[in-house]
């Protein structure tokens, strides 16, 4: 048999008094192989210390690391609070620019014909022809058409026939004053002679005077029917329709063979003429460049149907009033139209070079405060505060607005003055620079 080898049990460690500072360190012993002895280790209790405070150290490191940006992000938020809370209001101000005393203005025209004339039928009849149509040129004088009227033709004719009657009344009459005019004189030597009765004379001389009273009746006879003959005439000569003027034949409402009756009523008109050589473009100034429109005043036309060409023209004449609903100076320009390039009834634009004695101040558009106040402004005054201005204005030119009374180039005008603003109210000043474009 073989001999069994008694295995001892592992050996257990004796406990250490409770004063030591070492720590037991187990280890575990094969049981296949001889128990091995390795070198105890022992930590004391300083050290244990130690790696704890090292830990602690680090971990308030880190705390402090992230808290410290934290609560500096926290006192600059307050700070900046507490500054905006604190802070003046802050406002934008420029100063009042200077208009140029001399200004460019464009404005919107309306061509017109220098005449125009709608042409009415003054007999009644029918269009016997037609000779002119929409855009022939036409004389003074030239004949356009011609209305058939044979009643006037007939009323002429029976005016003559009693005309002729009427001398023919007028040579009996003159007749018969002669005779009592004779048979009166061979009665007066007899009656004086008494070998013929005074009654025969009377009866005579009656006779004469009554002859006499049918001549000048025969005579305003004639003179009535002559009247009465040219008047016909002239009826019969409306039924010629001529030009006034030379010009442009604008419209044409005849046909052949149209009744027309005489005036001018609703679809009676025959013909419209225009003189579009020159023509006339009127303007509405505003009335702040009124005073410095004056005769003569050149001025360029230009029409977006021809780009590129310029019309030059003058004024010619003003209404010298200012119309109290629109506060414009309604102005009259001539312009040369040798081509007819200018159509009457267009729309063009008029450009004139305007003086003006007093020009305005202007500021931005957006420094106006409307309320129950009036128009006003806001300025920043010398001691920095603000001040509300009631203001006159005298134009508006989009961007800008031109100001006659209530400010002064040196003061400094609330670009967007808003709610926020009242008088009184003390602000921190940011200036701006004027650069809107000048008005011309």
């Amino acid at each position: 048999m073989t001999t069994l080898q008694k295995i001892s049990p592992p050996s257990v460690p004796k406990p250490l008094p409770p004063d030591s500072d070492m720590i037991p360190v187990h280890h575990s012993v094969s049981h296949d192989e001889p128990e091995l002895r390795r070198p105890t280790k022992n930590l004391s209790r300083s050290g244990l210390l130690l790696m704890m405070a090292i830990v602690g150290t680090g971990f308030g490191t880190l705390f402090y690391a992230g808290w410290t940006p934290r609560q500096h992000l926290s006192a600059q938020l307050h700070a900046e609070s507490h500054r905006i809370q604190t802070a003046l209001p802050s406002v934008r101000v420029i100063k009042p620019r200077q208009s140029p005393p001399v200004s460019a203005v464009t404005l919107p025209g309306d061509v017109q014909a220098m005449e125009e004339i709608t042409i009415y039928p003054r007999a009644s009849g029918y269009i016997k022809r037609w000779l002119v149509d929409i855009g022939d040129e036409v004389q003074e004088g030239q004949l356009l058409a011609e209305i058939d009227i044979p009643e006037v033709k007939a009323q002429l004719e029976q005016t003559k026939a009693a005309l002729g009657e009427s001398r023919a009344s007028l040579e009996r009459a003159r007749a018969t004053v002669n005779l009592a005019a004779i048979t009166t004189n061979r009665l007066r030597p007899l009656v004086a002679k008494k070998t013929v009765a005074q009654q025969e004379l009377d009866d005579a001389e009656n006779s004469l005077a009554v002859a006499e009273a049918t001549v000048r009746l025969g005579e305003a006879t004639i003179e009535a029917n002559v009247a009465n003959v040219h008047h016909i005439e002239e009826l019969l000569s409306f039924s010629v329709i001529n030009s006034p003027f030379a010009g442009t034949v604008t419209a044409r409402h005849v046909d052949t063979g149209k009744l027309v009756t005489s005036g001018n009523g609703t679809g009676q008109a025959l013909f419209q003429i225009a003189r579009t050589n020159p023509v006339r473009v009127f303007i509405n100034v505003p009335q702040i460049y009124a005073p410095g429109v004056m005769k003569d005043l050149q001025a360029q036309i230009t029409s977006r149907e021809q780009p590129g060409r310029v019309f030059e023209g003058s004024v010619t004449r003003t209404a010298r009033a200012i119309d109290p609903i629109t506060r414009t100076l309604l102005t009259e320009v001539q312009v040369p139209n040798d081509d007819h390039a200018l159509l009457t009834g267009s729309y063009v634009q008029v450009k004139m070079d305007v003086e003006r004695v007093n020009p305005p101040l202007l500021i931005p558009a957006s420094s106006l405060v409307f309320n129950a106040s009036g128009t006003r402004v806001a300025i920043v005054n010398t001691q920095g505060k603000v001040e509300f201005r009631s203001i006159e204005v005298a134009g508006d030119f989009g961007s800008e607005i031109g100001v006659t009374n209530g400010l002064s180039s040196d003061d400094q005008v609330v670009i967007n003055p808003g709610d926020r603003l009242s008088d009184g109210v003390e602000v921190q000043v940011e200036t701006h620079p004027m650069t809107t474009p000048s008005h011309k």
